[in-house]
């Protein structure tokens, strides 16, 4: 996100504790505030213009992330100033689609010009931003004219740009490894690219390219003119297609294949710049003006039907939704402005994308004969786009238990073609309870980076992550572990009999198997993060100060077992019994001076661990 505007000075960022920390067992960001608002108390009004600023300049998408989470707890004042901004931060964040719900004003310090406040952060960048609008957000309401109502539309609107709509395929899976217990870990700082389970078991995800997704399958999937003349060749229906290099060219393949075509890019997806049912040469002039600025052109017969979204992942159908393009229903009284005021009413009501009033709208209906002000004849379907679009009012309906074996099996036939993991592809049919052959139904489009529609996110968790682990490898922190005691070694050894590839991460470097594979100072969040992160590995081992987990963070939110060292190992006792309070409260089983504690949900996985591993170091 970027802004001509000075950044606000009364907010500033201090630091993000990656992982489990003194605070909570999820990540955090701290800031300081200036003192000119530390300890500023404010009204409930202060509380209610704050949001009403805020949902002023919601997204539809916002909103129906937000509603999908349980609300805030109660025990979030807000009285105060830093009190409000916590609350709007993590707000911020839950228009995102991520859970949070820690946040906290501390007490201010001796030497602290004032407050500082803690919130939960999931993603170090989307953390960032959403505190810094949350605290301008705030100073507007002090005094508008130190933040004017254009500043915060432009910096929500951008927030909305970046982090919403450039995250709608990461959400869902988020949203399940949270609801499931599937660890889940940013590999950038910008969350663009994603880590769910670890070691061994590890999956990454792009968008919706994912680990299995394969580089030779994604390129064929992203030329529509290629992915036709493969299929075609395996005899898979398509409708014919020619690639256009200028106006002339298009036409002529228009009055080839006969009227009505579509034309589109051939090499972009989510419908952009796809032109519909063309009639004449000015509109496949028009429409080849505007595909063009994507690339190259494909001009191709129209098939007669209705679009269908059929899913198949990892090789099996798994749905069909049904696409409707935007449209509204004659009752036989009011005009067709009103019935789309009236539907987008209900859509905003469902968080659903209203129905635009534009020029396309507006050639849609003179096709029909209609204007805006037409009555249409109660049950009259009017339709108002070309295309089955989601984002311009579109509405998909489940037929998967309609669509006939033939079609299906030709779904999977098709991705098996191409080899795709997790594929969508459109599919043209008047009927999709019918064999193809018999309606003349055809694929327009294999994506292969779908939207997910039926919570499909499920399936690709669930079948990545079957097992009751839900993706997690063992994990040992060992605390304030001398070097002469040489416990992580002893611990790391003992597993290697256990498990196949074991990870050890020291101040000496990172080892695998006993091999020193990284050297370099690896006992830290960032050590424990890379070991988790290794291939392969099945187990591993953290060696960890007192002074840098309560500095920096552990990395991960749990873990199998934590060892400590006996007391009087401990250069600092303050620090050491932090640093035990917050392992304590994290790991399955702790081995204290060698007593075993076992936690309250330990599992007997875990238990076992911690006998094994203690009856070697006693």
């Amino acid at each position: 996100m970027s802004s001509s505007h000075q950044s606000v000075t009364i907010y500033k960022p201090k630091k993000i504790f990656q992982g489990a920390n003194l605070y909570s067992p999820n990540s955090i960001l701290v800031a300081e505030l200036d003192a000119s608002v530390s300890g500023k108390s404010v009204d409930d009004k202060f509380f209610e213009r704050a949001l009403q600023i805020l949902n002023a300049h919601r997204s539809v998408a916002a909103k129906a992330n937000f509603n999908a989470m349980p609300p805030l707890s109660d025990s979030l004042t807000t009285t105060t100033y830093a009190e409000v901004l916590n609350y709007l931060a993590l707000t911020f964040q839950r228009w995102c689609g991520l859970p949070v719900t820690f946040a906290k004003v501390l007490e201010k310090t001796e030497n602290a010009q004032g407050e500082h406040v803690v919130f939960e952060s999931r993603l170090d960048h989307l953390a960032t931003a959403a505190g810094q609008i949350a605290a301008e957000v705030c100073l507007h309401c002090v005094n508008p004219e130190l933040v004017t109502a254009e500043r915060i539309k432009d910096m929500i609107v951008e927030f909305d740009r970046v982090f919403i709509h450039g995250r709608t395929t990461q959400i869902p899976f988020i949203r399940e490894a949270e609801e499931t217990g599937v660890p889940w870990l940013p590999l950038t700082a910008d969350g663009a690219l994603l880590a769910f389970g670890q070691g061994s078991k590890l999956r990454k995800i792009h968008q919706n390219f994912t680990s299995n997704t394969k580089l030779i399958a994604s390129r064929i999937a992203a030329d529509k003119y290629t992915t036709a003349n493969i299929l075609r060749a395996q005899g898979i229906p398509v409708p014919r297609q020619v690639v256009a290099t200028s106006v002339e060219v298009a036409i002529e393949a228009a009055q080839r294949l006969e009227y009505p075509v579509v034309v589109k890019p051939a090499r972009n997806d989510y419908g952009t710049a796809v032109f519909v049912d063309l009639r004449d040469e000015a509109e496949v002039s028009n429409a080849f003006n505007e595909a063009t600025k994507y690339g190259p052109v494909v001009i191709e017969k129209l098939i007669p039907g209705e679009y269908h979204r059929l899913m198949v992942i990892n090789g099996k159908f798994r749905s069909a939704c049904k696409q409707l393009p935007a449209h509204v229903i004659g009752d036989g009284n009011q005009s067709i402005r009103s019935l789309i005021e009236q539907a987008n009413g209900a859509r905003l009501a469902n968080n659903w994308q209203p129905i635009p009033n534009d020029d396309e709208a507006l050639a849609q209906l003179k096709k029909q004969g209609l204007t805006m002000g037409s009555v249409p004849a109660t049950g009259d379907t009017v339709k108002l786009r070309a295309q089955a679009n989601l984002s311009n009012g579109g509405l998909t309906k489940d037929v998967t238990n309609s669509i006939h074996p033939a079609n299906a099996n030709l779904a999977e036939r098709t991705v098996a073609t191409i080899d795709i993991d997790v594929a969508g592809l459109d599919f043209i049919t008047e009927d999709i309870s019918k064999p193809y052959w018999e309606v003349g139904a055809a694929f327009s489009e294999v994506d292969v980076t779908p939207r997910l529609i039926l919570n499909e996110e499920k399936i690709i968790l669930g079948e990545w992550f079957p097992d009751k682990g839900k993706g997690r490898i063992v994990s040992v922190v060992v605390l304030d572990s001398l070097p002469d005691k040489k416990r992580g070694t002893k611990i790391a050894e003992q597993l290697q009999s256990k498990y196949s590839k074991v990870c050890l991460a020291t101040k000496q470097g990172l080892l695998i198997d006993g091999e020193l594979a990284s050297p370099g100072n690896f006992a830290s969040y960032h050590g424990l993060q890379a070991a988790l992160c290794e291939p392969g590995v099945n187990a591993v081992v953290l060696e960890i100060e007192a002074s840098d987990l309560i500095t920096n963070g552990l990395g991960v939110d749990r873990c199998d077992l934590a060892v400590f060292a006996a007391q009087e190992e401990s250069n600092d006792r303050r620090l050491a019994e932090a640093a035990r309070g917050i392992l304590a409260t994290i790991s399955e089983c702790v081995i204290d001076n060698s007593i075993i504690r076992e936690g309250q949900n330990a599992s007997l996985d875990a238990k076992q661990l911690a006998r094994e591993i203690n009856s070697n170091l006693s």
